[in-house]
């Protein structure tokens, strides 16, 4: 999909437009949670009033939904929600049996079925037109070979360009070897997606070119980018040297959502007229790099090494809620509504 901007765009250049973006990571999605929820306790408001645009890819765009969409009785999930729907929904989403090893050596590793249901509990049916402010969800399609975002700003332009939420928290979290695509088809448009993170894990350079496509006479702007943990997994010359097929499979995708992120990072802080906040927890110890370790052990360790993070960097948040605090920079109080 391109970067068309919608209709009538503008912003004010005098103010700062502020970006949300949240990482790709599955289950570690429990991280931008805490992170999130701690920003919106000390705003005292929801996030949806005070960012521009809202990104995600993969557990990011489901995250990115919760909190930019009515899809919670008329009203947005709260980060506190969400940290439970992970909880409460991950054993579920990736439940593994005695045959998951030798099955994912020839199909998806997980069924789609419980993912989806469990979106259908969660999103029920509401649409993407139901945004509360513009929403950026990544994903990619294997027909075209193209990057597919779906833009809640372009509905107001493009009727058709409405979809519902389900299958667009389904697409962009269609990680490669863990679940399969999405065929999504309406009328003559036919789309095979997987998850955003095979090229933006990290949505942060996306939103920032999508905030500077849909506000073009702003000048300063706000990135504040929530991780899902660094990894930092390291795979030995010895270990790779002799891999195929198989000896990459396990390791292909981790590899190359990581590798996005840290060249986003190494862009945005270069990038003039933007302040680009990173929070991403460095160490995941005690907690697993898996993105589908569910045991209970981990689901509790994940919980406290992001709280202990958010404690860490006080002061950072302090700074952000200070910048947040003024509002929205744009001027377009019609845009991404329905």
């Amino acid at each position: 999909m391109d970067g068309n901007n919608p209709s009538n765009p503008a912003a004010a250049p005098q103010r700062t437009v502020k970006v949300l973006a949240i990482d790709g990571g599955g289950i570690r999605g429990i991280i931008p949670a805490v992170i999130l929820s701690e920003i919106q306790k000390r705003l005292g408001a929801d996030l949806h009033t005070v960012f521009d645009l809202i990104s995600g890819t993969s557990t990011g765009g489901i995250i990115a939904l919760g909190i930019g969409t009515r899809c919670h009785g008329g009203q947005p999930y709260s980060p506190d929600e969400l940290l439970e729907f992970y909880v409460q929904s991950g054993p579920a989403i990736f439940k593994k049996n005695f045959l998951t090893p030798e099955k994912e050596l020839i199909l998806p590793k997980y069924s789609p079925d419980s993912l989806e249901a469990t979106l259908e509990k969660f999103f029920g049916a509401t649409e993407l037109a139901a945004a509360l402010t513009p929403l950026l969800i990544s994903s990619y399609d294997l027909q075209s070979q193209l990057p597919f975002f779906f833009k809640s700003h372009r509905i107001a332009a493009q009727a058709n360009y409405n979809w519902r939420v389900v299958s667009v928290a389904r697409a962009t979290s269609a990680a490669p070897t863990f679940f399969p695509p999405l065929h999504l088809v309406r009328g003559a448009e036919d789309y095979a997606l997987v998850d955003g993170g095979v090229y933006v894990n990290n949505p942060s350079m996306a939103a920032f070119a999508e905030a500077r496509s849909i506000y073009p006479d702003a000048t300063r702007f706000l990135v504040v980018s929530a991780g899902t943990g660094n990894r930092q997994d390291q795979i030995p010359f010895s270990k790779a040297k002799d891999w195929g097929l198989l000896g990459w499979a396990k390791e292909i995708v981790p590899v190359f959502m990581d590798s996005v992120s840290e060249a986003v990072d190494f862009e945005l802080r270069a990038m003039p007229g933007c302040k680009y906040y990173r929070l991403q927890l460095e160490n995941l110890q005690p907690a697993s790099n898996d993105m589908d370790d569910v045991s209970p052990q981990n689901l509790e360790n994940l919980q406290t090494v992001a709280q202990r993070y958010v404690a860490s960097i006080s002061a950072d948040l302090d700074a952000i809620c200070a910048r947040l605090k003024e509002g929205r920079g744009s001027d377009m109080p019609g845009i991404g509504r329905a």
